[in-house]
């Protein structure tokens, strides 16, 4: 994901976005790997009185559709959102234990 916003030695050290957009390139859209998430479950997904969000870990972004891509470890399965609040100082060890189903 990060391989054309880095530099590059054929363009002199320049980044591709940038010399294909003409445009800085930003990186506020880059999170931190593993990372704690809480990812919003929307409202035809839950009843009035369940959580409006799940804990998850980031697992990476979207390949050609929206969003980053999460593993719920509750319901152990990959979901993909782009309304997420980031926990980056958080680590997979720091997540809620008590929400996860024994195996």
């Amino acid at each position: 994901h990060v391989l054309n916003l880095s530099p590059s030695a054929p363009l002199d050290g320049d980044i591709l976005e940038r010399v294909w957009t003409g445009k800085d390139v930003s990186y506020s859209h880059l999170r931190v790997f593993g990372c704690k998430a809480f990812v919003h479950i929307p409202k035809d997904e839950r009843s009035k009185l369940e959580m409006k969000s799940r804990q998850c870990v980031f697992f990476g972004y979207g390949q050609d559709e929206f969003g980053y891509r999460f593993y719920d470890p509750v319901e152990r399965k990959l979901v993909r959102s782009r309304d997420v609040v980031f926990m980056e100082d958080q680590k997979i060890k720091n997540i809620d234990k008590s929400k996860i189903p024994a195996q």
